[in-house]
């Protein structure tokens, strides 16, 4: 297999091409670019198997390039030359497709031939995946119910019926039904190619959804296709969901169908049922609605409880979002992106509170894979929460809140000092000796939340600790951590720890 290096310090180039037995890997020096257009101009004119590329560099960088190969669907695989300072690019890359990376400042040119014999293998494994998955969607293509199913695509598409279809489909008053299956990620191959078994068509919507017609004879199709995927493919019912449409007449009911097994299907998705769903078939569709809003607010009340370290009150809003989006139901699209989205999130918030491994963690949850493994709301809330969960221990075995500032350290050990004073900003900063917008701006900077978000952090937190040891009143328990008003104080404990004082204290005595 080619290699080309990608590197704008000529040293580097230089160092990989002599330093490297590129045949003893089994490997072939393939040539060496400039920067990232010198070499997609490379890899227009020659066949290139694997790529090792710099990130910053001038006219195009590599993560641009990376992004050019996975839009071109390039049949090559790239490893990325970081330093130090440049991880969000390497994670960025890593999301495009790159297949793995090496710091340059302690690169060794064997530790990249290894990486790279690893990105061969891998490459050849995914060719041979590719090969197969193409000579069986050559032989579906050939079969009458992939015909069938593809001039009902055209249907949907165009909107204008196909006369040869009706004809087919509805002579003598036939009726119809219909089956869809939603594959999680990970078992749609284990069905590719199949021919169903007296299906009249076969259409492949995407990756995960196959759509089956049948004509209706009075039985459980639903049941049938779930027997087939469990029986003939040793497929768990956790890896699939089946719905079912009976009694199509016509074309127009053919025309909604797909928005009907969506329907249906975000319907079974929040009553946390994948087996048995024939009975969704013929449910009132405006019960399945619901109002759609995601929990945007208790998302920022997450991240904020991440950027102070706040393990309960990251576990308390994991639940309300959970419950949130159980109770409001938008689309169930709509709900894998938003958790998606929220954990990625959560993680690059954590990042700038802590020096822990964090890897690991992104590559169990942070994947639209691992969110749709999750076929209704039920297990998707419980695998957020546990998702949640595990990033706070993350983040409390890696110790508090720091910051190497010395403003910022001053300003915190003054707040732990002080915290029971009604102390404010503009106190804070006078003891820094700072501007209070200056030091406002520069500790939210350091540390990912403001100087009363830290100062309220460390009052209720000595507020728990006089609830599990103190005979105080609550009220008492306010004015001893610097609250003036108790109503403020049980409002201000409930939002972050998530239960009132009261409960809190008899929970914990």
């Amino acid at each position: 297999m080619k290699v080309l290096i990608v590197d704008d310090e000529p040293i580097v180039r230089k160092v990989l091409k002599t330093m490297i037995c590129w045949e003893d890997y089994g490997l072939q020096w393939g040539g060496e670019a400039y920067d990232g257009l010198d070499a997609w101009e490379i890899l227009q004119r020659e066949p290139i198997d694997l790529i090792v590329t710099d990130i910053l560099m001038p006219r195009m960088d590599g993560l641009e390039l990376v992004k050019r190969l996975r839009q071109a669907n390039a049949d090559a695989a790239v490893v990325v030359l970081s330093c130090l300072d440049d991880f969000s690019y390497v994670k960025e890359a890593m999301k495009q497709g790159a297949h793995d990376y090496i710091l340059k400042p302690t690169m060794e040119p064997e530790q990249l031939a290894e990486i790279l014999v690893e990105a061969k293998e891998a490459l050849m494994a995914q060719r041979k995946e590719n090969e197969h998955r193409e000579q069986l969607q050559r032989q579906v293509q050939l079969s009458q119910q992939a015909q069938w199913g593809m001039r009902l695509q055209k249907v949907w598409i165009s909107g204008q019926w196909d006369a040869d279809l009706e004809q087919e489909w509805f002579q003598a008053e036939r009726v119809l039904s219909s089956c869809m299956i939603q594959f999680t990620m990970d078992s749609h191959l284990s069905v590719l190619g199949w021919q169903w078994p007296d299906a009249l068509a076969y259409v492949s919507l995407n990756e995960q959804r196959t759509l089956l017609i049948y004509e209706h004879n009075g039985t459980n199709r639903a049941e049938q296709v779930e027997d087939t995927l469990t029986e003939q493919f040793s497929l768990g019912r956790e890896s699939f969901c089946v719905t079912e449409i009976k009694d199509i007449h016509n074309e127009e009911q053919l025309l909604e169908l797909i928005q009907q097994h969506e329907l249906v299907r975000h319907g079974l998705f929040y009553e946390g049922n994948s087996s048995g769903l024939s009975r969704w078939s013929t449910i009132d569709p405006s019960s399945l609605e619901r109002n759609g809003m995601l929990p945007v607010e208790e998302k920022q009340n997450l991240l904020r409880a991440i950027s102070g370290m706040n393990e309960e009150a990251m576990n308390y809003w994991s639940k309300q979002i959970a419950a949130q989006l159980e109770q409001n139901r938008p689309s169930v699209d709509q709900t894998y992106s938003f958790i998606y989205e929220l954990l990625g999130l959560a993680a690059a918030f954590a990042r700038q509170q802590t020096d822990a491994e964090l890897e690991q963690f992104e590559r169990q949850y942070v994947s639209s894979s691992s969110v749709q493994s999750c076929l209704d709301m039920q297990s998707l809330g419980a695998w957020f929460i546990d998702a949640v969960s595990e990033l706070a221990n993350l983040l409390h075995s890696n110790g508090q809140l720091t910051s190497r500032n010395p403003f910022v350290q001053k300003a915190m050990s003054f707040m732990r000092q002080q915290y029971h004073l009604q102390i404010s900003t503009s106190d804070i900063a006078e003891h820094v000796k700072l501007s209070r917008s200056y030091l406002s701006d520069l500790y939210s900077k350091e540390t990912g939340e403001s100087l009363i978000e830290t100062l309220t952090n460390i009052r209720i937190q000595e507020a728990k600790r006089l609830l599990r040891q103190s005979e105080q009143k609550v009220y008492e328990i306010a004015e001893a951590v610097g609250f003036i008003d108790p109503k403020t104080f049980a409002k201000t404990f409930k939002k972050i720890v998530g239960c009132s004082p009261k409960e809190y204290e008899e929970q914990n005595k």
